[in-house]
Protein backbone atom coordinates (compact mmCIF):
# COMPACT_ATOMS: atom_id res chain seq x y z
CA UNK A 1 0.00 0.00 0.00
CA UNK A 2 1.10 3.55 -1.00
CA UNK A 3 0.66 7.05 0.27
CA UNK A 4 0.43 10.00 -1.52
CA UNK A 5 4.01 10.56 -1.86
CA UNK A 6 4.37 6.73 -3.13
CA UNK A 7 6.10 5.68 0.20
CA UNK A 8 5.17 1.83 0.77
CA UNK A 9 4.11 2.70 4.51
CA UNK A 10 3.59 -1.17 4.75
CA UNK A 11 7.58 -1.68 4.14
CA UNK A 12 9.76 -2.08 7.52
CA UNK A 13 12.61 -0.92 8.35
CA UNK A 14 15.36 -2.86 9.18
CA UNK A 15 17.58 -1.11 12.28
CA UNK A 16 20.38 -4.07 12.79
CA UNK A 17 20.26 -3.68 9.21
CA UNK A 18 21.03 -0.81 8.76
CA UNK A 19 23.77 -0.61 11.39
CA UNK A 20 25.81 -3.36 9.72
CA UNK A 21 25.82 -1.98 6.20
CA UNK A 22 26.93 1.43 7.48
CA UNK A 23 29.53 -0.66 9.69
CA UNK A 24 30.25 -2.74 6.56
CA UNK A 25 30.54 0.22 4.31
CA UNK A 26 32.67 2.55 6.63
CA UNK A 27 34.97 -0.54 7.35
CA UNK A 28 35.63 -0.48 3.36
CA UNK A 29 36.96 2.68 3.00
CA UNK A 30 41.07 3.84 2.30
CA UNK A 31 41.91 6.37 5.00
CA UNK A 32 45.23 6.40 4.09
CA UNK A 33 46.01 9.17 2.86
CA UNK A 34 45.24 12.73 4.78
CA UNK A 35 46.07 16.16 3.08
CA UNK A 36 45.55 19.54 4.68
CA UNK A 37 42.40 21.35 3.63
CA UNK A 38 42.02 24.12 1.07
CA UNK A 39 40.91 27.69 2.26
CA UNK A 40 37.54 26.71 -0.10
CA UNK A 41 37.07 23.17 1.09
CA UNK A 42 34.81 23.90 4.20
CA UNK A 43 32.19 26.46 4.01
CA UNK A 44 31.75 29.50 6.53
CA UNK A 45 28.07 29.66 7.34
CA UNK A 46 27.68 33.25 9.61
CA UNK A 47 24.11 33.50 10.96
CA UNK A 48 24.70 36.20 13.09
CA UNK A 49 22.89 38.74 11.32
CA UNK A 50 20.33 36.39 11.12
CA UNK A 51 20.50 35.64 14.49
CA UNK A 52 20.38 39.33 15.62
CA UNK A 53 17.56 40.55 13.42
CA UNK A 54 14.99 37.59 13.03
CA UNK A 55 14.13 38.86 9.74
CA UNK A 56 13.02 36.35 7.62
CA UNK A 57 15.08 38.32 4.85
CA UNK A 58 18.30 37.83 6.12
CA UNK A 59 17.96 33.81 5.83
CA UNK A 60 18.52 33.86 2.42
CA UNK A 61 22.78 34.78 2.90
CA UNK A 62 23.67 31.58 5.50
CA UNK A 63 20.80 29.91 3.58
CA UNK A 64 22.65 29.68 0.47
CA UNK A 65 25.69 29.08 1.59
CA UNK A 66 24.43 26.08 3.76
CA UNK A 67 22.54 24.94 0.57
CA UNK A 68 26.19 24.62 -0.77
CA UNK A 69 27.63 22.63 2.11
CA UNK A 70 24.69 20.00 2.41
CA UNK A 71 24.75 19.28 -1.30
CA UNK A 72 28.11 18.97 -1.96
CA UNK A 73 30.75 19.39 1.00
CA UNK A 74 29.01 17.52 3.61
CA UNK A 75 30.30 19.72 6.86
CA UNK A 76 30.56 23.66 7.68
CA UNK A 77 31.93 25.87 10.16
CA UNK A 78 28.89 27.91 12.10
CA UNK A 79 30.05 31.59 13.03
CA UNK A 80 27.62 34.21 14.39
CA UNK A 81 26.08 31.42 16.56
CA UNK A 82 26.07 34.03 19.63
CA UNK A 83 27.91 30.89 22.23
CA UNK A 84 31.00 33.45 23.38
CA UNK A 85 34.33 32.57 24.15
CA UNK A 86 34.24 32.09 27.67
CA UNK A 87 30.80 29.12 27.48
CA UNK A 88 33.18 26.98 24.89
CA UNK A 89 36.53 27.55 27.16
CA UNK A 90 34.16 26.57 30.42
CA UNK A 91 32.44 23.19 28.80
CA UNK A 92 35.86 21.97 27.11
CA UNK A 93 37.94 23.22 30.71
CA UNK A 94 34.95 20.65 32.32
CA UNK A 95 35.65 18.17 29.91
CA UNK A 96 39.59 18.12 31.16
CA UNK A 97 38.20 18.21 34.49
CA UNK A 98 36.25 15.09 34.25
CA UNK A 99 38.65 12.84 32.30
CA UNK A 100 41.74 14.19 34.97
CA UNK A 101 39.26 12.42 37.80
CA UNK A 102 40.73 8.73 38.56
CA UNK A 103 39.37 6.26 36.69
CA UNK A 104 37.91 4.37 39.73
CA UNK A 105 36.14 7.42 40.25
CA UNK A 106 34.52 7.49 36.91
CA UNK A 107 33.42 3.98 36.88
CA UNK A 108 31.15 5.10 39.49
CA UNK A 109 28.78 6.57 36.83
CA UNK A 110 29.43 3.47 34.12
CA UNK A 111 27.58 3.89 30.81
CA UNK A 112 24.09 0.89 30.64
CA UNK A 113 24.28 0.33 34.64
CA UNK A 114 22.09 -2.53 35.46
CA UNK A 115 18.58 -0.94 36.99
CA UNK A 116 19.58 2.23 35.50
CA UNK A 117 16.15 3.52 33.41
CA UNK A 118 17.84 5.38 30.97
CA UNK A 119 20.43 3.81 28.29
CA UNK A 120 23.93 5.25 27.03
CA UNK A 121 24.33 8.09 29.53
CA UNK A 122 27.13 8.53 31.95
CA UNK A 123 31.12 7.18 31.89
CA UNK A 124 32.24 5.06 28.63
CA UNK A 125 35.92 4.00 29.17
CA UNK A 126 38.26 3.40 26.67
CA UNK A 127 37.92 0.38 24.89
CA UNK A 128 34.04 0.40 24.26
CA UNK A 129 32.54 -1.21 21.64
CA UNK A 130 29.68 1.00 21.01
CA UNK A 131 29.10 4.54 19.26
CA UNK A 132 30.00 3.80 16.94
CA UNK A 133 29.47 0.30 16.99
CA UNK A 134 32.95 -1.57 16.29
CA UNK A 135 34.44 -5.24 16.28
CA UNK A 136 37.26 -3.38 18.16
CA UNK A 137 37.36 -1.17 21.11
CA UNK A 138 36.87 2.35 20.80
CA UNK A 139 40.80 4.54 22.27
CA UNK A 140 38.90 7.02 23.50
CA UNK A 141 36.93 7.92 26.60
CA UNK A 142 33.47 9.96 27.16
CA UNK A 143 31.04 11.11 29.26
CA UNK A 144 27.41 10.94 27.78
CA UNK A 145 24.55 13.11 28.87
CA UNK A 146 20.79 12.56 27.13
CA UNK A 147 17.69 14.86 26.54
CA UNK A 148 13.91 14.36 24.96
CA UNK A 149 10.63 14.71 25.84
CA UNK A 150 11.06 11.82 28.66
CA UNK A 151 14.50 12.27 29.54
CA UNK A 152 15.47 15.71 31.90
CA UNK A 153 19.53 16.20 33.22
CA UNK A 154 18.06 14.05 36.56
CA UNK A 155 17.42 10.90 34.82
CA UNK A 156 21.08 10.78 33.31
CA UNK A 157 23.58 9.49 35.39
CA UNK A 158 26.02 12.11 37.65
CA UNK A 159 29.19 12.18 40.37
CA UNK A 160 28.41 14.11 43.27
CA UNK A 161 29.24 17.85 43.72
CA UNK A 162 31.73 17.64 46.01
CA UNK A 163 33.79 14.93 43.74
CA UNK A 164 33.57 17.61 40.72
CA UNK A 165 32.50 21.52 41.77
CA UNK A 166 30.48 23.13 38.91
CA UNK A 167 30.84 20.39 36.64
CA UNK A 168 26.71 19.29 36.49
CA UNK A 169 26.33 22.93 35.96
CA UNK A 170 28.73 23.66 33.31
CA UNK A 171 27.01 20.76 31.49
CA UNK A 172 23.62 21.39 31.91
CA UNK A 173 24.74 25.39 30.73
CA UNK A 174 26.38 24.75 27.88
CA UNK A 175 23.52 22.19 26.91
CA UNK A 176 20.89 24.40 26.97
CA UNK A 177 22.88 27.03 25.14
CA UNK A 178 23.99 24.48 22.45
CA UNK A 179 20.06 23.37 22.19
CA UNK A 180 19.18 27.08 21.81
CA UNK A 181 21.75 27.35 18.84
CA UNK A 182 20.65 24.11 17.11
CA UNK A 183 16.63 25.19 17.43
CA UNK A 184 17.42 28.72 15.98
CA UNK A 185 19.06 27.32 13.25
CA UNK A 186 16.48 25.03 11.69
CA UNK A 187 14.62 27.95 9.64
CA UNK A 188 18.12 27.82 8.01
CA UNK A 189 17.84 25.18 7.21
CA UNK A 190 14.68 25.33 5.96
CA UNK A 191 15.54 27.51 3.59
CA UNK A 192 18.37 25.58 2.64
CA UNK A 193 16.04 22.89 1.48
CA UNK A 194 13.29 25.56 -0.48
CA UNK A 195 11.13 25.03 2.43
CA UNK A 196 9.03 27.68 4.92
CA UNK A 197 11.25 28.94 7.50
CA UNK A 198 9.14 27.57 10.01
CA UNK A 199 8.80 24.06 8.38
CA UNK A 200 10.80 22.02 11.14
CA UNK A 201 9.07 23.64 13.87
CA UNK A 202 6.58 21.31 14.60
CA UNK A 203 9.56 18.00 14.74
CA UNK A 204 11.30 19.63 16.91
CA UNK A 205 9.18 20.25 19.58
CA UNK A 206 10.50 17.91 21.93
CA UNK A 207 14.36 17.31 20.67
CA UNK A 208 16.33 14.49 21.39
CA UNK A 209 19.65 15.11 21.44
CA UNK A 210 23.10 13.70 23.21
CA UNK A 211 26.07 15.58 24.39
CA UNK A 212 29.32 13.78 24.55
CA UNK A 213 32.58 14.93 26.25
CA UNK A 214 35.42 12.91 24.71
CA UNK A 215 39.13 12.32 25.68
CA UNK A 216 41.36 11.54 23.39
CA UNK A 217 44.72 10.25 25.06
CA UNK A 218 47.95 11.28 24.12
CA UNK A 219 49.55 8.78 21.30
CA UNK A 220 46.91 6.07 21.68
CA UNK A 221 48.14 2.57 22.77
CA UNK A 222 49.24 -0.29 20.26
CA UNK A 223 46.85 -2.67 22.32
CA UNK A 224 45.61 -5.30 19.62
CA UNK A 225 42.53 -5.05 21.28
CA UNK A 226 41.94 -1.11 20.74
CA UNK A 227 41.33 0.06 16.90
CA UNK A 228 44.06 2.58 15.30
CA UNK A 229 41.59 5.78 15.04
CA UNK A 230 40.63 8.19 18.13
CA UNK A 231 36.97 7.48 16.54
CA UNK A 232 37.04 5.00 13.79
CA UNK A 233 35.41 6.24 10.42
CA UNK A 234 31.71 6.57 9.75
CA UNK A 235 28.77 8.77 9.63
CA UNK A 236 26.64 10.23 12.09
CA UNK A 237 22.87 8.82 11.90
CA UNK A 238 21.52 12.19 13.30
CA UNK A 239 19.86 15.10 11.67
CA UNK A 240 22.93 17.65 12.63
CA UNK A 241 26.10 17.34 14.98
CA UNK A 242 27.53 20.41 16.06
CA UNK A 243 30.81 19.79 17.14
CA UNK A 244 33.42 22.00 19.77
CA UNK A 245 36.72 20.95 19.57
CA UNK A 246 40.06 21.78 21.50
CA UNK A 247 42.27 21.59 18.36
CA UNK A 248 42.77 19.40 14.91
CA UNK A 249 42.21 15.77 14.54
CA UNK A 250 38.92 15.37 12.92
CA UNK A 251 38.91 14.19 9.35
CA UNK A 252 36.87 14.34 6.35
CA UNK A 253 36.34 12.88 3.55
CA UNK A 254 35.55 15.75 0.76
CA UNK A 255 33.17 14.27 -2.16
CA UNK A 256 33.98 17.32 -4.52
CA UNK A 257 38.04 16.80 -3.77
CA UNK A 258 37.87 12.78 -3.80
CA UNK A 259 40.45 12.84 -0.64
CA UNK A 260 40.33 12.79 3.33
CA UNK A 261 41.28 16.21 4.36
CA UNK A 262 42.18 17.17 8.12
CA UNK A 263 39.40 20.19 9.27
CA UNK A 264 41.21 22.87 10.40
CA UNK A 265 40.06 25.04 13.69
CA UNK A 266 38.61 27.92 13.66
CA UNK A 267 38.34 29.68 16.33
CA UNK A 268 35.23 29.90 17.87
CA UNK A 269 33.55 28.13 14.82
CA UNK A 270 31.32 24.81 15.58
CA UNK A 271 32.08 21.96 13.03
CA UNK A 272 28.98 21.50 11.70
CA UNK A 273 27.62 18.18 9.25
CA UNK A 274 24.36 16.83 8.66
CA UNK A 275 23.94 12.67 9.31
CA UNK A 276 22.00 9.44 7.81
CA UNK A 277 18.75 10.64 9.27
CA UNK A 278 18.55 14.37 7.41
CA UNK A 279 20.27 12.38 4.57
CA UNK A 280 17.15 10.07 4.16
CA UNK A 281 14.87 13.05 5.21
CA UNK A 282 15.67 14.72 2.14
CA UNK A 283 15.73 11.89 -0.10
CA UNK A 284 19.60 11.76 -0.62
CA UNK A 285 19.75 15.07 -1.44
CA UNK A 286 21.88 16.19 1.60
CA UNK A 287 25.31 14.48 2.09
CA UNK A 288 26.23 12.74 5.29
CA UNK A 289 29.62 13.04 5.01
CA UNK A 290 32.24 9.88 6.20
CA UNK A 291 34.61 11.09 8.48
CA UNK A 292 36.87 9.92 11.47
CA UNK A 293 39.45 11.51 14.50
CA UNK A 294 42.70 10.93 16.02
CA UNK A 295 45.38 12.21 17.47
CA UNK A 296 48.67 11.46 17.06
CA UNK A 297 50.12 14.51 19.53
CA UNK A 298 51.99 14.22 22.62
CA UNK A 299 48.91 16.03 24.06
CA UNK A 300 45.39 14.93 25.18
CA UNK A 301 42.67 16.25 22.57
CA UNK A 302 39.09 16.80 23.66
CA UNK A 303 35.93 17.50 22.36
CA UNK A 304 32.67 18.16 22.52
CA UNK A 305 30.05 16.74 19.84
CA UNK A 306 26.09 17.72 20.12
CA UNK A 307 24.10 15.10 18.42
CA UNK A 308 20.85 16.99 17.16
CA UNK A 309 17.72 15.25 16.56
CA UNK A 310 13.35 15.95 15.81
CA UNK A 311 11.41 14.77 18.85
CA UNK A 312 11.92 10.94 18.64
CA UNK A 313 8.77 9.13 17.53
CA UNK A 314 8.06 11.98 14.89
CA UNK A 315 7.34 10.87 11.32
CA UNK A 316 9.95 12.01 9.09
CA UNK A 317 8.14 11.83 5.92
CA UNK A 318 9.77 13.18 2.67
CA UNK A 319 10.44 16.61 2.45
CA UNK A 320 8.22 18.11 0.25
CA UNK A 321 11.13 20.13 -1.44
CA UNK A 322 12.72 16.93 -2.27
CA UNK A 323 10.94 14.60 -4.41
CA UNK A 324 8.70 14.87 -7.51
CA UNK A 325 7.50 12.57 -10.21
CA UNK A 326 11.27 11.88 -11.66
CA UNK A 327 12.41 11.74 -8.16
CA UNK A 328 10.36 9.58 -5.91
CA UNK A 329 10.64 9.37 -2.38
CA UNK A 330 13.68 6.63 -1.58
CA UNK A 331 12.94 6.15 2.28
CA UNK A 332 9.23 4.96 4.16
CA UNK A 333 8.53 7.65 6.91
CA UNK A 334 10.16 6.94 10.30
CA UNK A 335 11.03 8.55 13.45
CA UNK A 336 14.27 8.91 15.21
CA UNK A 337 12.77 5.62 17.79
CA UNK A 338 12.23 3.55 14.54
CA UNK A 339 15.29 4.11 13.28
CA UNK A 340 17.29 2.82 16.50
CA UNK A 341 14.71 -0.09 16.42
CA UNK A 342 12.43 0.64 18.87
CA UNK A 343 8.77 0.59 17.98
CA UNK A 344 6.23 2.21 19.61
CA UNK A 345 4.31 0.26 22.29
CA UNK A 346 7.05 -2.03 23.54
Amino acid sequence: MTDALGTNRAAPFDAAAKEAALVKESTSWDTSTVVEAADDDIPVVDVGRYFSTRDPSDLETPAATLRHALENVGFHQLTGHGIGSPSMETILDATRGFHDLPIETKRKILIDQPGHHVSSVGYMPIGARKLPSRERGNPNEAFLVKSDRNVGFDDNLWLPEETLAGFRAAVEQYSAQITDVALRLLPVYARALDLEPDFFAPAFEHPFSRLRLTHYPSNPTSDEDLGSYGIPPHVDTTFITLLLPDSPGLVIYSQLRDEWILVPLLPGAFIVNAGELLRQWSNDRVLRTRHFANNTTDASRYSVPFFFNATADYPMECLPSCWGPDNPPKYPTISYLQSQGVVQGE
